[in-house]
């Protein structure tokens, strides 16, 4: 395929990937399909053998429409977070209505303008490994594009330079060196390879802002699991099969099982709820963090710091990052002993028992982190791991913002209360151990009562928000349908409605079991929120509402035999995340620091073999004190042979340039270069007047052109020209007296030079 076809081509396919790039980025196929559908059928009708196109007054009416309708939609329904999705809309389908439009070289400009910018916002709305292959893929092609597109214009200002001269093109010189095509491939791969190492050192030179982070609180579009519960907005959750982490669950003899019932991974702890912005967020206590330090060795780091000594049963999970890379550290209730896969620093919230990797100097994330778990731990266990910090009842947990669903609560305790066996009410003077028994009876009891009476569901678009209702008074009284969201909050609003001290805790339910691996594999799909209650003085208790079973059948419902390969990109997901997204300003100080104190050691140890070496030497000469000046005059000969060998190889690839010979044998090339320093002594003299010569010309040309600038130049350099043609084509030798011919020209140049100071610079 001819260069200029290819321009086609390629800018096609420039279109194609930009506007997958940003469908991808924003996971909406719908978009995909259509956009790529109609810019397939716009390279069958306006690259076709009719050649139809939009006319220029249809096309910009469509533009119009298209600003038009973007602008009111967004002012309508339109948020800030979804500014730059909805700008990526606009563009995409001014990129399509482009491309049927009428090509010129100002259209070509703005449809790669058009593609980049809109895989340029894309990049502000994922940073999925996929679309990050996108991205490069595009890069690539768009450098290859835009030297087509130089190469394509540059043929049609040719041609109408050559429809201007009645049909006569101007004279062609023979082209020296590699052939067009191969040519401009080296060029175009010599391009790419630097674009690619200046965005690599780009990258490390400038990082990501600290709070960008994949997986730190507050990214859960990455993950799916989040810090905070909106229930203003998400119609329907993800059911992404993407594996982010695997759970191996050890008992005390040492031996991989599936516990008797899933496995609640805690993630954020979520105790107050804005009734403002219908969302449950945390608010922190002042109970200061507690930090460690976990062994280089892989054992694990007691949490209790030796305190408990309870004989209860104990197991262990060990997780195995796949695409994850988080600086959370989920975990079973309760932690009591740690271990990673290197030294970390490693916080631990008294009030939460949340873990997290508070690290300086790491790299890319935990490959994988054991902890040593106590389901049902006692309470001297629980006041070691909580730093012996009584947390009292916040007003926040035992107490609910919306009035309305005060009587709701009691009216559901009372229909549970018909069936379940409930303890009764607690005298005022009963112990705090009689109400939490209580209370946690009482969470299990209306949990249940919720997951025989409600439906389980992902898609909430039929869940109509009413008007100064709130969310989880319209779940409970209308609906009763929703996701685990829905389930924790309506049971968490429940129970501190009736004065129940209760949380919400968001993570993820293990419930995939792999009997060959024998782990779990825990999916984006597997984020999950439940309820906390309080019973002990450092305890609580986990309550979860939401039907198990309905959780089950999506997960079966949405299995397929890509699972099974799925764990080899979540692999290089992985490193991406960890490596490439999670990279900041303090992932570049611990690199430089690395690459730093590496490069000291390796040069101290290298200047201390030759010290040594160089003193052995001295010993076996007999040079006594001076060897040191014997050793450094050999340094500086050394130095000054290489310097000489440097000027030399440089000399001599300007002179294979000049003579344009690149091609020829080593022989050849070094006649020429001895027959003809005649004309490069030429070219340097009109080089330094100010008359030196385009690269894109030939001698003959080039004499021509001084002609006309100046006559006695151009007369003095002609019989060189003819010269080095006969040398460089002909074949001639060069004897005595041609020698002497050749020199007599050069001073006949210099001489003209002197006398003729007007302006010879040749374009």
């Amino acid at each position: 395929m001819i260069l200029l076809r290819q321009y086609r081509v390629a800018s096609f396919l420039l279109v194609l990937l930009a506007i997958a790039a940003f469908a991808i980025a924003e996971l909406d196929f719908t978009t995909l399909f259509l956009g790529v559908a109609l810019a397939m059928l716009s390279w069958y009708t306006t690259e076709g053998p009719r050649g139809r196109s939009l006319a220029t007054w249809v096309s910009n009416a469509l533009t119009i429409a298209l600003a038009g309708y973007c602008g009111i939609d967004f002012a309508m329904r339109g948020t800030i977070e979804d500014a730059m999705g909805s700008l990526g809309r606009f563009l995409l389908w001014l990129l399509v209505i482009k491309i049927f439009s009428r090509r010129s070289e100002n259209d070509d400009r703005q449809r790669f303008t058009l593609a980049t910018m809109l895989v340029l916002t894309g990049c502000l709305e994922s940073v999925d490994l996929s679309f990050g292959a996108i991205v490069l893929v595009f890069a690539g092609l768009a450098a290859w594009t835009a030297m087509l597109w130089r190469l394509a214009h540059g043929a049609e200002s040719a041609r109408s330079v050559r429809a201007a001269q009645n049909g006569f093109a101007p004279p062609l010189e023979i082209t020296f060196g590699r052939r067009a095509l191969p040519q401009f491939r080296w060029m175009a791969v010599v391009s790419l390879v630097m674009i690619f190492a200046c965005s690599v050192i780009g990258f490390f030179l400038f990082p990501r802002f600290a709070e960008v982070r994949i997986g730190e609180v507050g990214r859960g579009s990455v993950t799916g699991f989040n810090d905070e519960i909106d229930l203003r907005g998400g119609d329907r959750i993800t059911e992404s099969r993407r594996e982010l982490f695997t759970l191996q669950w050890i008992d005390g003899a040492g031996e991989a099982v599936q516990a008797s019932r899933s496995l609640l991974l805690r993630g954020a702890v979520l105790d107050s709820y804005d009734i403002a912005g219908q969302r449950w967020y945390a608010r922190r206590g002042g109970q200061p963090l507690g930090t460690l330090r976990t062994m280089t060795d892989g054992r694990l780091t007691d949490l209790t710091r030796g305190v408990a000594k309870d004989a209860r049963a104990r197991f262990r999970a060990r997780f195995e990052m796949r695409s994850l890379s988080s600086d959370v550290l989920f975990s079973v209730y309760a932690p009591v002993g740690i271990a990673t896969s290197e030294s970390r620093t490693v916080s631990i919230d008294p009030s939460t028992l949340l873990l997290r990797d508070v690290s300086e100097d790491r790299g890319v994330g935990l490959w994988y982190y054991e902890l040593l778990t106590q389901p049902q731990p006692d309470a001297v266990t629980m006041e070691a791991i909580s730093l012996g910090a009584r947390v009292r009842p916040a007003s926040e947990r035992v107490s609910f913002p919306v009035a309305e669903l005060e009587p709701i609560a009691r009216q559901i305790l009372e229909d549970v209360s018909r069936t379940a066996n409930i303890p009764p009410e607690p005298s005022a003077d009963a112990d705090l151990a009689e109400r939490w028994t209580r209370n946690r009876e009482v969470a299990r009891a209306i949990a249940s009562w919720m997951k025989s009476n409600f439906t389980y569901t992902t898609d909430l678009s039929g869940f109509g928000r009413i008007p100064g209702e709130d969310p989880i008074v319209s779940f409970l009284t209308r609906y009763r349908s929703g996701h685990c969201e829905y389930f924790a909050s309506a049971l968490c609003a429940v129970l501190r409605s009736l004065a129940i001290e209760s949380r919400i805790v968001t993570g993820f339910i293990a419930l995939e079991y792999d009997e060959r691996g024998q782990f779990y594999i825990v999916r984006e799909s597997n984020a999950h929120a439940w309820v906390e209650v309080r019973t002990g003085e450092f305890g609580w208790t986990a309550v979860d509402a939401t039907p198990e079973d309905s959780l089950y059948a999506i997960q079966e419902r949405n299995r397929s035999f890509a699972d099974q390969f799925r764990w080899i990109y979540s692999r290089l997901e992985f490193l991406w995340n960890s490596g490439v997204v999670s990279y900041d300003a303090s992932s570049q100080q611990n690199i430089a620091e690395r690459v730093q104190s590496g490069w000291r050691e390796a040069m101290s140890s290298r200047m201390d073999a030759v010290a040594s070496r160089m003193r052995a030497v001295a010993m076996s000469l007999s040079l006594g004190r001076a060897g040191d000046v014997w050793f450094a005059v050999i340094g500086v000969g050394i130095c000054t042979a290489g310097l000489a060998w440097l000027i030399v190889v440089v000399r001599r690839r300007r002179l294979r340039a000049a003579l344009q010979i690149g091609q020829l044998s080593p022989r050849e090339q070094a006649r020429l270069q001895r027959d003809a320093a005649f004309y490069i002594e030429a070219l340097r003299a009109l080089a330094a007047a100010g008359a030196e010569k385009p690269a894109h010309m030939s001698a003959r040309a080039f004499g021509e052109a001084l002609l006309r600038r100046n006559a006695a130049v151009g007369a003095a350099f002609q019989p060189i020209a003819e010269e080095f043609y006969k040398v460089r084509y002909g074949g001639m030798g060069v004897g005595k007296v041609e020698a002497n011919s050749h020199v007599s020209h050069v001073l006949a140049l210099r001489k003209a030079l002197r006398h003729n100071s007007g302006k010879l610079r040749v374009d």
